[in-house]
């Protein structure tokens, strides 16, 4: 009689649900993402507008208290006007590099590993289907990049209604801004990251696959800069995803109540409706594509 039976026996105990099972991809490669010291310099170098300002706010209260309220807080203006130029700041057109880079740095590999590593055999023998790996997978990649919006920005909107304080009156306005900047930080994490993870599918090389997401999204805004040194119209300002971005941010925020330093920031010159649309369509478009690439990749 054999002692170890080695034939086929179908597992008969609980499997987990199938969001548990996303879930668990997104995390596992979240961790896997953020693992090393480099990412420590790398995240503090791409938050450096938000950094600044934040300890700005937090050192003028401890030294300065009578100084931080009559000129940090005044002339930053409401809440909403200065959390709409933070986010404007940062992905303006001289500083969208900083978080492109991010972004792409960590999430170039996130399936491109897998492919290299012939980990997706692995996955797709366990009872996930691809659409499933995706959605893990684009999961992931919207929790790194939020350390580039959300996590900074929600940081910086504490420190300052801390400082600030918050009235009857100006609640309402708080919340709205809280949300705005959820809305914000959605849409530009979902329109980078999901054609990051795009050209983390076309190739097992990782350092590919970044390189192709910094020049997918970089190269349409110098270019469209170039272009209307020489053409004047308005069309050509939608290939640049930093005053896309502006416009779109411009929209969600509405008109802030009062301006920085008495000087107005960012104000776009676009259609706000035109460039969300822009956005979600391509995120759209984008992880779609990833979806047909995986179901269309061979697995050994």
């Amino acid at each position: 009689m054999s002692v170890f039976n080695r034939s086929y026996r179908e597992y008969k105990g609980e499997i987990k649900g199938r969001f548990f099972r996303i879930w668990s991809i997104a995390t596992q490669t979240f961790r896997v993402q953020f693992s090393g010291k480099k990412i420590i310099f790398l995240l503090i170098l791409c938050n450096l507008p938000v950094i600044s300002f934040t300890l700005m706010l937090i050192f003028s209260a401890i030294f300065f208290p009578a100084f931080v309220r009559e000129f940090f807080l005044g002339g930053l203006g409401g809440v909403d006007a200065t959390m709409y130029t933070i986010i404007n700041f940062s992905f303006n057109p001289g500083l969208i590099f900083l978080p492109i880079v991010f972004i792409c740095a960590l999430n170039s590999g996130t399936i491109a590993n897998d492919k290299k590593n012939n980990s997706l055999a692995l996955y797709f023998s366990r009872p996930i289907t691809r659409i499933d790996y995706a959605i893990g997978k684009a999961l992931s990649v919207y929790m790194v990049s939020s350390f580039v919006t959300f996590v900074p920005w929600f940081v910086f909107l504490v420190t300052f209604n801390l400082l600030e304080g918050v009235s009857g009156l100006a609640i309402k306005t708080v919340i709205m801004t809280y949300l705005s900047t959820f809305a914000s930080g959605f849409l530009i994490v979902f329109f980078m990251g999901s054609i990051v993870l795009y050209f983390s599918s076309i190739s097992k090389q990782s350092v590919l696959g970044g390189i192709l997401s910094i020049l997918v999204l970089f190269l349409p805004s110098l270019v469209a800069s170039l272009i209307a040194e020489f053409i004047e119209a308005d069309w050509i300002q939608y290939f640049s995803i930093a005053l896309i971005i502006v416009a779109a941010v411009f929209l969600i925020f509405g008109s802030p109540s009062t301006s920085m330093f008495g000087m107005n920031f960012f104000e776009s010159t676009l259609s706000g409706g035109v460039a969300i649309t822009l956005m979600i369509t391509i995120g759209i478009i984008f992880l779609l594509m990833t979806i047909n690439r995986l179901y269309r990749e061979e697995v050994s």
